[in-house]
């Protein structure tokens, strides 16, 4: 099911929706309108809406308040105010605000923009258009900018200002929830990039790309101002036009347009994002917009035709929940189609159709859709007459007050079809390939992506080991367009084995049309065989080694480095998948017997890209990232024993990342004089504990955009083992491992000065021996082991004593 956002009829000129929206963009220098203090009085008080009134009436948005240097007695009307939108507005996400009380100049009231905008984001009606970040969140219906503030406004400390609620404001005291709401407006969508710079209009960004309240400015001639086609930018004529003192916000409703305060002299605080101050008589809640508040007036309500252009921007909506058609072989008399329809506007049941047309609109036919309240559906059927071939169509419906939507919008020039009859179009796929699989613990996770106009039949994995075909193995529907399963092996890998596999995508058609991956032959997938568990590891990557299996990750000395590290391929790969990473791996070989509060530590430099400010690891937006993860299974399953992280942990990483930016790849590079040192104890709040045996791996996450030159990591240390790993450990550093055990286990690390023997016990829970081993002359320094072939399954005691039953140590271990 997609839930479909139609927007209004409403001329858009060379702003086109899009079904689908890609290549998200984000701007965050936007020129803050302001709202003027003025010294005249005009004593009056304009209610707020009948709705506002109500106690207990429902809210449908919820703003969310950052309180910056505010005095207490300031705090009450602007969250009044907040109240007073948080019934107008709706929303499925919080608005934060963030409000700052501070000195902005003598005659300034305050001033307030969105934190940031985006364009071509997914939700977005009209592409190459600029929306607040607040509304691209309502129409994302996600959380775009993390917990960053979506609107910022300042207040000035210096204004005289009546904090009251009640509208009394006295002649020579400014209201204060008046200035709220007419700089909330503003954060909500009343700002644009329209400026006048030595004559010549311009759109203010590097993408020259106008905002949605751009998009409805108007002239008295009907034509758009944002239209590029009509008013070259930069330009004198578009300089003229915003300096006409004749221009308009096209309004969708059935009211008159309302007119934009368009000076002959330009200013940048005022211009164009207010109304103009002749334009309403005292009394007219519309007033709120316009630039100047006097003494003593105070509106808490934004107005009819304020609301009426917030709504258009998208504010207000009518929603299709849908099954968009796919495609079918068998033709048919009649297609029932089934539809919801809602949204903040109230709608003509009787207005809702399904128009479609076989050749493109030339001629088309008109199907009203009857509503089912039982299923809260509007329903009725395609009369299709065993038609072949595509078939086009596109809804639409009314509100009450008779404004037209529909969807696609500017339906019919925008679309939607399907087609009748065989099919011949494989499916689309999409996967990034797994490389390394462990003997140990031969478990692979698959993922992928895949699609088809006529619906996808399954995705499986077809793959063999020595040249032996397999069972094939099926993926499991994991969301609209993804699929995953997790393979585990049903016969035992060696280090030699040759494993390799393919995805293949099959559709619903009698042909089964099929998409491969890749188009020809097999992945090739690594088999690693772990080694002897650890007490500690050191290495320096100074000369290469077999102590990592790798995956897009090298030990080698890279430019701008005195000595060998490991780190990524640079540039790292980006993913091949939509909404899907793809992985660089670095896993470690030997597993570690983890002590109590023991450390790791490397030195690493992290040039990946950033997730969007204030988002944190896990959420959709924190875009690449690297993570150290550590596994007790062989492998099985990962826990993080970081979060993951990405280069603005640091601001030098992050400076040179986003200032070298170039076609979607920054071209900075890492340097010896970039590492930082990264500590992790491995205990601490991480799912492991002492005597848990585990294996490391460190991973980067890379996703279908951005990439970079990678991660580097060098000297490390894990246990505060700084010897190579051949080496003997310290004295009294006795270790039992692995733990858990299967049919023996090593004791490491001791040492006897004498030629005493030495006894190896194992008890279980109760004290019942299970296992007495004695060492004749035990002046030994080194590894033991000891069989324990038929130990079963349990908690056992290992104890180690000299000749005089002296206890040299006892450890937990587990088979």
């Amino acid at each position: 099911m997609r839930h479909l956002i139609i927007t209004a009829l409403v001329l858009v000129g060379a702003f086109c929706a899009r079904a689908e929206q890609s290549d998200q963009e984000r701007i965050t220098k936007i020129n803050a309108p302001i709202n003027i203090a003025s010294e005249d009085s005009k004593k009056s008080f304009i209610a707020p809406h009948e709705t506002n009134l109500k106690s207990g009436s429902v809210l449908n948005s919820d703003f969310q308040v950052e309180f910056v240097n505010f005095p207490e007695n300031a705090k009450p009307a602007f969250l009044y105010a907040v109240s007073i939108y948080e019934n107008l507005i709706s929303s499925p996400i919080p608005i934060k605000v963030r409000a700052t009380w501070k000195g902005v100049g003598t005659n300034v009231l305050a001033s307030s923009a969105p934190s940031s905008m985006y364009r071509n984001f997914k939700g977005a009606r009209l592409s190459n258009v600029y929306y607040p970040v607040a509304l691209a969140e309502k129409l994302a219906e996600k959380e775009l900018n993390g917990t960053e503030a979506d609107i910022e406004c300042a207040f000035n400390s210096s204004i005289n200002w009546y904090f009251g609620i009640n509208g009394d404001c006295p002649s020579n005291e400014y209201d204060f929830v008046t200035v709220v709401l007419h700089e909330l407006v503003h954060g909500l969508g009343f700002v644009g990039f329209f400026d006048v710079e030595n004559n010549q209009g311009i759109i203010d960004n590097s993408a020259d790309a106008p905002s949605i309240y751009d998009v409805y400015v108007y002239n008295q001639l009907n034509q758009q101002i944002a239209d590029a086609n009509l008013f070259s930018r930069p330009s004198a004529t578009l300089a003229e036009q915003l300096l006409s003192n004749n221009l308009v916000l096209k309004n969708q409703s059935n009211t008159e347009s309302v007119k934009v305060y368009a000076p002959q002299s330009w200013n940048i605080g005022t211009s164009i994002y207010h109304y103009p101050e002749n334009e309403f008589s005292q009394g007219d809640a519309n007033a709120l917009m316009t630039p100047f508040i006097y003494r003593g007036e105070a509106i808490h309500y934004p107005g009819d035709k304020t609301m009426d252009i917030l709504a258009q921007m998208g504010w207000k909506s009518v929603s299709f929940d849908g099954y968009e058609i796919k495609d079918f072989e068998e033709p048919c008399e009649k297609l029932p189609v089934f539809v919801e329809v809602g949204g903040e506007m109230d709608v003509d049941q009787s207005s809702v159709k399904i128009n479609f047309s076989t050749d493109n609109f030339a001629t088309s036919q008109t199907v009203s859709l009857t509503y089912n309240s039982n299923t809260n559906q509007f329903e009725g059927d395609l009369p299709l007459n065993n038609a072949q071939g595509k078939i086009y169509y596109y809804y639409e419906a009314k509100t009450t007050g008779n404004v037209a939507y529909s969807y696609p919008e500017r339906a019919p020039e925008q679309k939607l079809s399907f087609r009748i009859g065989e099919d011949y179009y494989p499916p689309v796929l999409q996967h990034n390939p797994e490389k390394l699989v462990n003997a140990d613990s031969p478990v692979m996770n698959f993922a992928a992506v895949a699609s088809d106009n006529v619906g996808v039949n399954r995705v499986e994995v077809q793959y063999r080991i020595n040249g032996q075909d397999q069972e094939p193995f099926i993926l499991s529907k994991a969301g609209a367009d993804n699929y995953a399963g997790k393979l585990e092996f049903p016969t035992q890998l060696f280090s030699d084995d040759v494993v390799e596999y393919r995805i293949i995508a099959i559709d619903n058609t009698s042909r089964e049309n099929q998409r491969r991956m890749p188009a020809s032959g097999y992945y090739n997938v690594s088999v690693f065989e772990t080694k002897e568990a650890l007490a500690g590891y050191f290495n320096n990557f100074d000369s290469p080694n077999t102590d990592f299996e790798i995956s897009d990750f090298e030990v080698t000395l890279p430019a701008g480095f005195s000595s060998g590290n490991l780190h990524t391929i640079n540039p790292y790969p980006e993913s091949q998948a939509d909404n899907q990473k793809y992985n660089l791996l670095a896993q470690l070989k030997y597993p570690i017997v983890l002590e109590e509060n023991g450390l790791m530590s490397f030195d690493e430099v992290v040039l990946v890209e950033p997730g969007v400010e204030g988002t944190v690891y896990t959420e959709d937006q924190f875009w690449d990232f690297v993570i150290v993860e550590a596994s007790k299974n062989n492998g099985k399953s990962w826990l993080p024993i970081t979060d993951g992280y990405d280069s603005s942990v640091d601001d030098l990483w992050s400076s040179q990342f986003t200032g070298s930016l170039k076609s979607a790849v920054s071209q900075a590079a890492g340097a010896e004089n970039m590492f930082l040192k990264q500590t992790i104890n491995l205990t601490d709040n991480t799912g492991f504990e002492a005597g848990d045996t585990v294996i490391f791996r460190f991973r980067l996450a890379s996703d279908k955009a951005t990439t970079g030159w990678g991660w580097a990591i060098d000297n490390l240390s894990i246990q505060q083992v700084t010897t190579d790993v051949n080496e003997e450990l310290a004295a009294n550093e006795v270790s039992i491992y692995p733990n858990p055990f299967k049919s023996s286990i090593y004791i490491d690390g001791f040492r006897s000065e004498t030629a005493d023997d030495v006894e190896v016990t194992i008890t279980d829970l109760y004290g019942k021996t299970v296992h007495r081993e004695t060492l004749y002359n035990a002046a030994y320094s080194g590894k033991i082991k000891i069989d324990l072939p038929n130990v079963a399954p349990g908690v056992y005691m290992a104890s180690i004593s000299d000749n005089y039953l002296n206890t040299i140590t006892q450890k937990i271990i587990k088979n």
